[in-house]
């Protein structure tokens, strides 16, 4: 696992990758990227985004490792928390959701930073909220965000909707569910078990969820009776999207919740879904034996799923076995070319060998994976030691400069970037980019006055 094909949009850059782990320390959120996951998501929300008339490639998802129940928009970020995720038991749960937020984004319903928020300006807003540090470590990753304050953006008050804003959204998502064909009687459960944790909470332990999304018997009711006479009430969801959305809650488990309660939990009945998240819990237990013999069983199931084979490299290539893991990354890459997450992960299990031959390698597969996906922070960073051994200093600085400012490292970012204006050529890419981070570094300087 990682952190969101996060945040794309030329204004902005935060979110790390390092190697998927729980987040340790209190008051700070972490972003969690997973190739896998991500697909699932954009397969579930592009029949809902299109319906709502929205560009393809023009929201960015990204996925938040919080156990509360929550997600959220900022310009055109869209955001879930894991523990949403992992507690929306069916798709037409997630599918409601998704198009609740999709609903805020088409009718423009902004961030309490004065106006509303452009999807520009709510791109530079989230940079300004969120700042992250990271750990490199493998295939999947986490990037901690710390949070000012240590509290949720909803307990800060950066997200606010009205009650005219929220039953606005509802019914736009019913009408781009039945447009996708899409039963939408997903939202009133969703709402009501909201509306039920609401009113046993106590002092903190309130979902953010019902802080920046208020709830009414009223707005409830509304939704109720629209969906009552819904043309695609009762419709069920394709096989597809049930198959890969149990996928999905059986990896976030497996990462995310105690291997032995996993283990214990989950039976051990040989299906895909359950092997799956016993494979990661083995992985995090640890008892690589176990991971590696179970993840072999889903090969055989699916030899052609890039997924498996990247989580199996991921399982060498944390247990110590980098050479091990290089196979498997490369049959990953091979299956799904397109994905530059799994190519990081190959480039930085090339990179770990320390070898010459390998390192020229994994230069081409990182410059690759950040040509595919420029923030995918971890993959800027192993670039620059890559470039650093092979002696290209000016290239080693650029890849630096686009890690640090994603690192919210801006002091460092600009030395960097600034070497590379010394060295390049004037009017140069390598001196057009350096300059485009300095004027990045100056913007979020103006943001924070």
């Amino acid at each position: 696992m990682r952190p969101a094909s996060i945040l794309k949009s030329a204004a902005l850059a935060l979110l790390l990758s390092s190697g998927i782990a729980d987040a340790r320390s209190r008051g700070s959120i972490s972003t969690i990227r997973d190739a896998e996951i991500e697909k699932t998501l954009e397969r579930m929300s592009a029949p809902v985004f299109r319906a709502a008339g929205l560009p393809e490639g023009s929201v960015e998802i990204f996925i938040v490792n919080d156990r509360s129940l929550n997600a959220f928009v900022i310009g055109r970020n869209m955001a879930f928390h894991t523990g949403l995720l992992i507690a929306m038991e069916e798709p037409k749960e997630l599918l409601g959701v998704i198009a609740h937020e999709t609903g805020h984004i088409a009718g423009g319903h902004g961030v309490r930073f004065g106006p509303a928020a452009s999807a520009s300006q709510g791109t530079a807003i989230l940079s300004t909220i969120i700042g992250v540090a990271t750990i490199a470590a493998g295939a999947g990753q986490a990037g901690a965000a710390i949070l000012a304050g240590g509290q949720s953006i909803a307990q800060r008050g950066f997200l606010r909707y009205t009650r005219g804003q929220e039953s606005a959204a509802d019914q736009a998502a019913i009408t781009y569910l039945e447009r996708a064909g899409i039963d939408p009687s997903g939202m009133v459960g969703t709402l009501r078990r909201l509306q039920a944790q609401e009113l046993v909470s106590v002092g903190n332990r309130v979902d953010p969820y019902t802080l920046s999304h208020p709830l009414s018997g009223e707005r409830i009711r509304d939704l109720a009776r629209r969906v009552s006479t819904s043309s695609t009430r009762g419709r069920s969801v394709d096989a597809e999207t049930r198959y890969w959305y149990d996928r999905m809650r059986a990896k976030l488990r497996g990462f995310l919740i105690a291997p032995s309660r996993t283990l214990r939990e989950v039976a051990d009945d040989g299906s895909e879904t359950a092997l799956l998240a016993r494979a990661v819990a083995y992985h995090r237990a640890p008892d690589p034996q176990a991971a590696l013999r179970t993840i072999d069983q889903l090969i055989a199931m699916r030899p052609n799923d890039p997924y498996y084979h990247e989580l199996k490299g991921q399982i060498l290539f944390e247990g110590g076995a980098a050479q091990a893991a290089i196979p498997a990354y490369r049959h990953a890459a091979s299956i799904a070319p397109d994905e530059p997450l799994i190519l990081g992960s190959l480039g930085q299990a090339l990179l770990s060998l320390d070898q010459p031959a390998a390192t020229t390698e994994a230069r081409t597969v990182l410059a690759e994976a950040v040509r595919r996906d420029r923030f995918n922070a971890s993959a800027w960073r192993w670039l620059a030691q890559a470039e650093r051994r092979l002696g290209n200093t000016t290239a080693a600085s650029l890849a630096a400069a686009e890690h640090q400012i994603m690192s919210g490292e801006d002091t460092v970012a600009a030395r960097h970037a600034k070497k590379v204006q010394a060295t390049s050529p004037y009017g140069s890419s390598a001196w057009l980019r350096a300059g485009d981070i300095l004027a990045e570094i100056d913007r979020r300087k103006s943001l924070e006055k």
